[in-house]
C-alpha cells in the first residue's frame, strides 16, 4: 500500500480521521518531515463510549509504529515549533 498522508503538514494540533482495522489487517503509521526534537504524535484507539485512549507515541526517536489490532485508531499531531505531517501505508 502506498502512503497516504492522514496529518497535513503543519505545527498546530491536530487530529487524523478515524480509521479502522478489521482481524488480520496491518497498517504503518509514520512522520512526515524532518520536524526536529520535539514531534510527538499521539497514536489512540477509539473506546465503545466514542473517547480516545492514548496507546502509543511517535517522536524523533520513535518515528514508525506498526496497527496489527482490529479497532478504530486515529493520530493526534502535538504542537511543534516546526512543521510536519503523519502519513499512513
Amino acid at each position: 500500500m502506498a502512503a497516504t498522508s492522514i496529518i497535513a503538514d503543519g505545527a498546530t494540533e491536530l487530529a487524523s480521521s478515524d480509521f479502522t482495522l478489521a482481524a488480520g489487517e496491518s497498517t504503518t503509521i509514520s512522520i512526515r518531515g524532518h520536524g526536529g526534537k520535539n514531534m510527538r504524535v499521539r497514536i489512540q484507539c477509539k473506546q465503545s463510549d466514542s473517547t480516545y485512549t492514548d496507546f502509543g507515541v511517535l517522536d524523533a526517536q520513535n518515528t514508525v509504529v506498526v496497527l496489527s489490532a482490529p479497532g478504530v485508531f486515529r493520530a493526534v499531531r502535538m504542537p511543534s515549533a516546526v512543521s510536519f505531517g503523519v502519513d499512513r501505508s
